[in-house]
């Protein structure tokens, strides 16, 4: 999942958008945010397939290309 978290974090900001901003577009708390771009680390956290579904929305990318599966 460490792909996930890194592609997460550089397409976020690719698109000048903060955590707090993202975390906002998602109407999430900024800390769930924040885990999910630590996974793959001790305190990453696993984003529930919905939420995938929206990051990918919001960043205008594939959840094929979020989970490593395409380029």
């Amino acid at each position: 999942m460490k792909v996930f978290s890194e592609r997460l974090k550089s397409e976020r900001k690719f698109k000048g958008l903060s955590q707090k901003e993202m975390a906002a577009l998602l109407d999430i708390p900024y800390g769930a945010y924040k885990n999910y771009e630590l996974l793959g680390t001790e305190s990453g956290r696993e984003p529930p397939l919905e939420l995938i579904y929206k990051m990918a929305k919001i960043l205008d990318i594939s959840t094929d290309y979020l989970f490593g599966l395409e380029d």
